[in-house]
Formats: C-alpha cells, sequence, structure tokens
C-alpha cells in the first residue's frame, strides 16, 4: 500500500459519491461484460465475450434454442451486479445478511439448491479447499463478520486490504454450498461499493493466485490481489468516469 494508491481509491469515492445525488446510477454495458466474463471464469464457468455481449444485448433469437439457457444464466448474473450497484446507493448500512441471501436466492434460482439458505453439512467435494467452519458455526461467524464490519471497516486505514479481510473471513464461513464464491466476492463488492469505493473484479489470469491465497491463514496473499485489480480498475475505467464527472459538474 502507498499514498499514490490511497489517493487514488479516495478520489474515486469522492467522484462515486457525488455522483450518487439525487440517485445511483447505473453500471456500464462495458463493466458488466468484463466483471460477468471474468467473475464466472474463475468458478470454471466459460462464457465467451461474445456470448456475454449477445446475452446483455437480448439476441437470443438469432441463437440456437440450446444456447437461450446460458443467455438466461448471464442475463441473471448482470442482474445480480445491478442489484448490488443499486443496493450501494443505501450506504454501508446495504452491508447485510438480508442483502447477502438476496443475491445468493438471484444467483441460484433452483429450489433444490436451497438459494439463501445456509448449508446444514460441511461437504467434503466442493468447489473451493480452503478450511471451512462446521455448519453449525455458520451464522455465528457472519454475525460476527457484521459486528467487526460495524466497528472496524470505516477507520481502516486500507479499505481494499480490509474487503479482502472480510472475503477471506466470509469464504472461510462458506455460508451456502451452491455459488459460495460468486455470492461471497458479490457481497465484498457491496461492502466497497457502499462505501464509494472501486469494485473487486479478479481477473481470470488470477484464478490460481486467488484460489490459494484463500487457504492462507490470512487475507495478506488475497489482499494484494485485490490491490491489484483496484489499479487495473481505475487505469482502465475511471479515466472515462472522471471525465463524465467533471462535465456534469461543469468542470469540463
Amino acid at each position: 500500500m502507498g499514498p499514490d494508491f490511497l489517493r487514488a481509491i479516495e478520489s474515486h469515492r469522492v467522484r462515486t459519491l457525488a455522483r450518487r445525488r439525487p440517485g445511483p446510477d447505473s453500471p456500464s454495458r462495458r463493466l458488466l461484460a468484463g466483471w460477468i466474463y471474468h467473475d464466472n471464469m474463475l468458478e470454471g464457468r466459460l462464457f465467451s465475450p461474445t456470448e456475454v455481449f449477445q446475452a446483455l444485448d437480448q439476441e437470443d433469437d438469432a441463437l440456437d434454442r440450446y444456447l437461450h439457457p446460458l443467455m438466461q444464466e448471464i442475463r441473471r448474473y448482470a442482474d445480480t451486479i445491478r442489484f448490488v450497484w443499486a443496493q450501494a446507493h443505501g450506504g454501508p448500512e446495504a452491508f447485510n445478511v438480508e442483502n447477502l441471501k438476496a443475491i445468493h436466492r438471484m444467483l441460484t434460482p433452483i429450489a433444490e439448491d436451497r438459494g439463501g439458505q445456509y448449508r446444514e453439512t460441511s461437504p467434503v467435494h466442493r468447489d473451493y479447499y480452503q478450511r471451512i467452519c462446521s455448519a453449525d458455526k455458520v451464522q455465528y461467524n457472519l454475525r460476527r463478520i457484521f459486528e467487526a464490519v460495524r466497528v472496524e471497516c470505516d477507520d481502516a486505514l486500507d479499505p481494499v486490504a480490509y474487503a479482502a479481510d472480510v472475503h477471506h473471513r466470509l469464504m472461510h464461513v462458506y455460508p451456502f454450498r451452491r455459488n459460495p464464491g460468486t455470492t461471497a466476492r458479490l457481497f465484498t463488492n457491496l461492502l466497497l461499493l457502499s462505501r464509494g469505493y472501486p469494485p473487486v473484479i479478479v481477473p481470470a489470469g488470477l484464478r490460481a493466485e486467488y484460489y490459494e491465497s484463500l487457504c492462507s491463514p490470512d487475507a495478506e496473499d488475497l489482499a494484494g490481489i485485490f490491490r491489484s485489480c483496484v489499479r487495473d480498475f481505475l487505469r482502465e475505467m475511471a479515466p472515462a468516469e472522471a471525465k463524465t464527472f467533471t462535465a456534469q459538474v461543469g468542470l469540463s
């Protein structure tokens, strides 16, 4: 962590909070597409960029019928991102258990997958291989995370590293059997976005490093990944956002 990094994220935060009045903006098509592509690649779900844009553009009729469920899955993820983006407009209070469950329900619509319901077992065969708490400790450990965030988050010297620690703890809790990683990453981004900070979109190329960082006893390695992701976001996305902001407030 360096002063330039902190200045960059705080500058982004000021612009973001100013743009929220009177209502939230919407994530751009470009941001949605990249977010969907990379976050699902982390899960081994290989959506091509073309498929993502076709789904966002509602081009189902031009595709074979067997691809329609794929289009619906992509749009479901896009709708969940939009939900997180909109909820973040409510500020820090948006980081709550109701929104955690709502995110999981949106990503997990099949009834037998128990959307929004905590796991009742500690599965041996699962998508991630870090240590997880026993099923009977899920609610207790989640409650501890929420309590800690309320007390500590806004005083954190490095908000991105703090979000990495929260994500590390969420993945140890592993609240849900289906879609645990996508849910936890979206919920961690709700923590950041609700305070005006950039989202963390882990690129597919860091899949191995991301999984390994979750197995570490602390979140130091994950924090390094998160900072790298935020730097990339600010480099790629923030210049256009800053230009839009200055035009809106009459500074261009």
